[in-house]
């Protein structure tokens, strides 16, 4: 049984570097991306987040974001883009083990049995996020958040 819990969120607004993939390249593709953007002298973000974003609806081509919180002050690093994220239902699912590894294998599993199988919720967006727990990466911990609205 793939563990999860659901919680209310409010709406948040992340800035981050974005890039296109096609699914079924995304999980040699994502880590890549991560090592580039981490690599560079200057890089804009610190990586709270990954963010995928589907505009068609399909999963087929998706945006994928390497993103934080977007700052008070709201300045948007050059290179950067913003994303607002509605309030809403999500089911969380916790991601332990190395990564990517720990992590793909959980949202693998997350579209493959769990929304398929689920009774209670159904799909509210076409975006999930992966949220890094930074302060303690040595415990290489995350968390992946979808959309839900309650059915029923």
């Amino acid at each position: 049984m793939l563990e999860y819990r659901i919680e209310e969120k409010p709406q948040m607004t992340l800035v981050g570097v974005a890039r296109k993939f096609r699914q079924d390249t995304s999980y040699q593709e994502i880590p890549a991306f991560w090592d580039e953007v981490m690599a560079q002298e200057n890089c804009p973000v610190m990586g709270k987040y990954g963010v995928c974003i589907d505009r068609e609806g399909e999963y087929r081509l998706f945006d994928y974001m390497i993103a934080d919180d977007l700052l008070p002050d709201g300045e948007i690093p050059e290179g950067c883009t913003a994303e607002t994220i509605p309030a809403g239902t999500w089911a969380v699912f916790p991601c332990r083990g190395p990564l990517p590894g720990a992590l793909q294998e959980v949202n693998t599993r997350m579209w493959s049995e769990w929304l398929p199988g689920c009774r209670e919720y159904a799909l509210a967006g076409y975006y999930n996020i992966e949220m890094y727990d930074c302060e303690n990466a040595q415990e290489q911990y995350c968390e992946i958040w979808l959309p839900v609205k309650r059915i029923g």
